[in-house]
């Protein structure tokens, strides 16, 4: 009598377990059809990647933080982990993403199912019955549950011994609730597992970001480090000592238990590089000195190991890796592809691209840059340039104008094509007539020749309120700028600030003047709508620029008779925590009218602008005109326009710091 005939899929899901390890298993039978590089997973190409996936079988280990930089393969690794538990140890598992859209569409139907049914070993304990876009169900038992982070309900549903949290930088993840927050209400479904795994990934964003804070919190943090194909000494990668965690006075420890100097990218030229000088760009060992080639740093990075930045006890149950793109063997680690973007960023005058340079390739978050509150501190950004006198180097004048009821606060900026500016007037004006004096008619001087230069563009803010007479301040802004706002030399533009993050800082609303069928009337009134808190943390990185030195690069000078009455309205407002740990700004001063014209004045200048920003400018904008006289003090409410002689003053350099 023959015995029960069993069929192949129920063979394969009682096969006891392999003995490989995760990095083993990913190169076995993992299959990659939605990569750059379709076929096998080839371990060898992401070398750091492999001890980190290793490190999940580990069973002292509870959890896994991974700080690390865009586009290195990190995602991959994490599906691996997955596909070796649901193989070789099936488990309960759910997956995290930061929203319903990428957990259901780009991680379950497009990378999650296409590996389970790539891969024929784990294609045949599918259980189809089971199956749906929120669920994979396996016939031994293991199932993969997507979740996001919104979603509470899923997430306080069933015990899992495995949960994995993607991208917890992610605005998802942040969302108020009256409940915990999303990454510890998922804690709590593994608390009846005593072999449980929490894994966290992510790209960094601010200091007091998730993936960071949780990085910091680790037992222990191990870095990457590499071989100097010249003297051999291990070492980490970093862009430079300033962007380099774990690294003090600008040294790392060893894996000898020794200090060592970082070392880090270096090219000639600056950001002026030319594409010669960046194809010539390479790694300098910290400790011999010797420039590494992108060839020979990928060969470094295959020869590595993982270094911790601490002495360990092996008890560590939190431990944490952080690498950034500088280990990619991919295209995109290589160095002289990382510089060109850096210049790019740089040369830019966006920080928020800078940020996403930091975050995104160098896995470090973006340490936000304000003035202190010390008026002597914002001082130390004046120059030797005399008040309304533009620099040589000035391509525009832009205006900022804050509409207030008895008047107008504004500031005036000369601005050059890299984004460096210098304030040249500020003050407060009563009435419309003189802000038409000042935009249409205000010539100023140039430094050291005889031309003047009028403001080439301006923002007013269409303000709130009611006046005296009852109409809104809005009607009135709407009025004038009907009248006035195109050609008379200078465009004036209406902007709002609003509470909400705008795409790209700036947002041009659709024009409001119609025509009676409904077409929008050329030309006519158009709102431009500013993420002023973002503005904001452009202007304070320009000024901490101009504190910081001569030449830095978008620096925002103030002009030698700059005084205490705009630096205490800058100092007005400053950067907070809220309830929910996240930094905004808040008014702290009575009067902040000027730092809110710094916003317009900067806003009008970027690159998002309506019709460009101030690098697409190739000669002097602003006609020419009568200079007006300069006036050594800013004007003041209730004072006339001041019109006392004067005469250009030849002085050093505006670089050269007072």
């Amino acid at each position: 009598m023959s015995g029960p005939q069993w069929w192949p899929e129920e063979l394969e899901a009682a096969r006891p377990p392999e003995r490989i390890n995760v990095s083993e298993w990913a190169e076995r039978y993992r299959v990659l059809t939605n990569a750059a590089s379709k076929g096998p997973y080839q371990c060898d190409m992401v070398p750091p990647l492999v001890p980190i996936m290793d490190l999940s079988t580990v069973q002292d280990v509870e959890q896994i933080v991974l700080c690390k930089s865009a586009q290195i393969g990190g995602t991959d690794a994490i599906l691996n982990i997955i596909g070796y538990h649901v193989h070789q140890d099936p488990s309960p598992i759910m997956l995290v993403m930061a929203d319903e859209d990428t957990a259901i569409e780009e991680m379950s139907r497009k990378r999650l199912q296409p590996m389970f049914k790539e891969s024929l070993d784990i294609k045949r304990i599918i259980d189809t019955e089971e199956w749906t876009k929120r669920e994979l169900s396996f016939l031994n038992g293991a199932r993969v549950t997507m979740a996001w982070a919104s979603s509470v309900a899923r997430l306080a549903s069933r015990p899992f011994r495995i949960i994995i949290f993607d991208e917890v930088d992610k605005p998802g993840y942040q969302r108020a609730s009256d409940e915990a927050d999303p990454i510890s209400l998922g804690r709590e479904r593994t608390n009846t597992f005593l072999d449980r795994l929490i894994a966290e990934l992510g790209t960094p964003t601010v200091e007091t970001g998730r993936i960071w804070r949780d990085l910091q919190s680790c037992d222990v943090i191990f870095d990457w480090h590499v071989p100097c194909p010249h003297c051999g000494q291990y070492q980490p990668l970093g862009w430079s000592s300033e962007y380099a965690s774990g690294v003090e006075d600008g040294h790392y420890r060893g894996d000898d238990g020794e200090l060592h100097p970082i070392g880090g990218v270096v090219w000639e030229g600056g950001r002026e590089a030319s594409r010669e000088q960046i194809n010539r760009a390479g790694y300098m060992c910290g400790e011999c000195g010797s420039v590494w080639s992108t060839a020979e740093k990928n060969t470094s990075v295959s020869l590595g190991k993982m270094v911790p930045r601490t002495e360990t006890t092996g008890e560590e149950v939190k431990v944490g890796f952080h690498l950034n793109r500088l280990y990619s063997l991919f295209p995109g680690g290589r160095i002289e592809k990382m510089v060109s973007e850096w210049i790019d960023v740089v040369n830019s005058g966006d920080p928020k691209q800078l940020q996403g340079f930091i975050n995104s390739s160098l896995a470090e978050p973006w340490r936000q840059v304000t003035v202190s509150a010390q008026e002597s501190e914002i001082l130390r950004a004046r120059t030797e340039l005399p008040a309304q006198t533009v620099p040589e180097e000035a391509v525009a004048l832009a205006a900022g104008i804050d509409q207030q009821k008895y008047g107008f606060w504004y500031v005036v900026r000369a601005w050059a094509r890299d984004y460096t500016s210098w304030l040249i007037d500020y003050g407060f004006i009563p009435s419309w007539q003189d802000l038409e004096e000042l935009l249409f008619e205000t010539a100023y001087p140039v430094h050291g020749s005889d031309e003047q230069r009028t403001i080439w563009r301006a923002a007013l803010d269409i303000g709130g309120g009611e006046q005296e007479s009852g109409i809104s301040m809005t009607e009135e802004a709407y009025w004038w700028l009907r009248r006035n706002g195109r050609g008379r030399g200078c465009r004036v533009w209406a902007v709002k600030g609003s509470s909400h993050p705008v795409q790209g800082k700036v947002k041009a609303g659709k024009p409001l003047d119609k025509t009676p069928s409904g077409k929008p009337i050329p030309g006519g009134l158009q709102i431009v709508t500013l993420d002023t808190d973002e503005l904001k943390n452009t202007y304070h990185y320009r000024l901490r620029q101009a504190i910081e030195g001569e030449g830095e690069p978008q620096a925002a000078y103030l002009h030698e008779n700059v005084g205490e009455d705009y630096a205490r309205q800058i100092k007005a407002q400053e950067r907070r925590l809220d309830r929910q740990g996240r930094e905004q700004w808040e008014k702290v001063g009575q009067d902040d009218h000027l730092i809110d014209c710094e916003v317009y004045c900067h806003a009008v200048v970027d690159p998002e602008w309506p019709g460009g920003g101030i690098q697409l400018l190739r000669r002097p904008q602003g006609r020419k005109g009568k200079a007006q006289p300069q006036h050594s003090q800013p004007r003041q409410g209730g004072q006339p326009r001041q019109r006392p002689g004067g005469d250009v003053r030849s002085k050093p350099s505006w670089f050269h710091r007072r």
